[in-house]
Parts: C-alpha cells; sequence; structure tokens
C-alpha cells in the first residue's frame, strides 16, 4: 500500500488574512506546519510503503517523495498517482488540512473499508460532527439514511483512476452548467436527492454507472477527517486541541 498526500492548495482564501504561508499546509498550528501532523500520521500506518507528498519543495519531509503541483484536485492526485512506483497496490489519500489526524484514525479507516473495489469514502453522520466540534461549520447531504458530511481521506485503487481520469474531469468541467450536470446525474436522481429519498446505496449505484467506477461510502465514527483548516476559525479551534 502506498500513501499519497494532497498539499498543493495556495493560500488565497479567508486564511491568508491570519497567516502569510504561500501554501495552506505551510501553515503552522500549535508551532508546526500543519502538513507535519498528517505526515506523521500517515508514516505510522502499518504497511505504507511510499509516501508521496503533492506541493512544493519546502514541504518536503523526510521518508517522502515530493509529487509536482496540478491546476486543480484531480490534476494533483493524478500528479502523486504518477509518481507512485507500482500503480497496482492501493493508495490511501490525505489531503494536508486536518491536523487532528492520528495513525489510529487512519489504520481504523483502512481495517473497515470494504475491499475489492476502486474507492472508498469516509462520511461522517451530522449529528456525531456536531457533538464533538460543535463550532465547526460543515456541509451535510441530506439522503434517506441520515444526514453526512464527507471526509478528507480516500482509499482508492491508482490504475482504476489512471484509467477513468478523462471521464472524471468532464464530470468535473460540468459542475458549473446546472444542465449538464442534471444530464449527467439524471433528473430522477435530482429529484429523490431534493425530496432527501435518495440513499447511500442509490448515490454508488449512480456513481458506478456515471464513472464507470465501484465505489463505497463508509460511515465513519472519526469526525476528525473532515475537520479541516480552511477558514479562520478553524485554525482557531484545532489549535486550541492540539495545545491541550
Amino acid at each position: 500500500m502506498h500513501a499519497i498526500i494532497l498539499a498543493g492548495q495556495v493560500n488565497h482564501g479567508a486564511l491568508k488574512g491570519v497567516s502569510p504561508s504561500q501554501y495552506e499546509a505551510e501553515i503552522r498550528v500549535a508551532g508546526r506546519p500543519m502538513v507535519d501532523y498528517v505526515v506523521d500520521a500517515v508514516k505510522g500506518v502499518q504497511g505504507i510503503e511510499q509516501i508521496v507528498v503533492v506541493g512544493p519543495e519546502p514541504l518536503w519531509r523526510e521518508g517522502t517523495v515530493l509529487a509536482p503541483i496540478g491546476e486543480d484536485l484531480i490534476s494533483n492526485l493524478l500528479s502523486g498517482i504518477n509518481t507512485l512506483s507500482d500503480v497496482a497496490s492501493p493508495a490511501l489519500v490525505v489531503t494536508a488540512d486536518i491536523p487532528l489526524i492520528t495513525t489510529q484514525i487512519l489504520e481504523t479507516f483502512l481495517a473497515q473499508a470494504p475491499k475489492n473495489v476502486d474507492v472508498v469514502y469516509p462520511i461522517i453522520e451530522k449529528g456525531l460532527t456536531q457533538t464533538t466540534y460543535p463550532t465547526t461549520e460543515r456541509t451535510y447531504v441530506r439522503l434517506k439514511d441520515g444526514s453526512f458530511t464527507g471526509g478528507n481521506i480516500f482509499l482508492i485503487n491508482p490504475a482504476k483512476f489512471l484509467e477513468i481520469q478523462d471521464q472524471i474531469k468532464v464530470f468535473l468541467g460540468h459542475r458549473k452548467s446546472p444542465v449538464r450536470l442534471a444530464k449527467d446525474i439524471g433528473i430522477k436522481t435530482l429529484i429523490r436527492f431534493a425530496l432527501g429519498r435518495l440513499t447511500i446505496h442509490d448515490a454508488e449505484m449512480r456513481i458506478a454507472k456515471l464513472l464507470n467506477v465501484k465505489g463505497r461510502a463508509l460511515i465513519f465514527s472519526y469526525p476528525e477527517v473532515g475537520v479541516d483548516v480552511d477558514k479562520p476559525q478553524d485554525l482557531v479551534l484545532v489549535e486550541q486541541l492540539l495545545r491541550t
């Protein structure tokens, strides 16, 4: 198994007002660059053979390999995949902006992740996130199974992602066109989603048909995977937690 840490996000949003760092992964949290917490957590995972960091040269850490930064999230992911020594092995993908992540959480995710699928994505119940971290602001999706937010880690089949990269780019290219996006997803699916009648299984099946990929959503009990630092209040929260 390999790991890819996505650390190429430029610091140009709300966090620019509280940190001069060029990249979000460089922002200091409790005295350390945010990416260091993620690197340390990944290094502790048993069975990780290679750690690829997609980011600028200053973010290289001993025991990691750097990959060039792309234009967007998908380009960065593909850059990381293309830097792997072996795309036939699964890859754990982690974003660099979740400093509350730990080795235990990552190993629990890997242990619970379904086998023989192309991508596993953790989702966290709204009530759990709000109870554990009441000040964090997240976007929730209302499904028939409940309301969930997504995590910032994935388990992927790198070879499959290389195979379907063109389909992914086309699909993402339609995200700013409601008409094209509705056509991609299907009007019946959109109506069921709007009414809160879409199940997790329904969503998995639709993605499978749309992108020719076997994906599974894993209801996960660690909201830390979803506490990403992209706003000043997020930085305040993780600072307080990591200093205690």
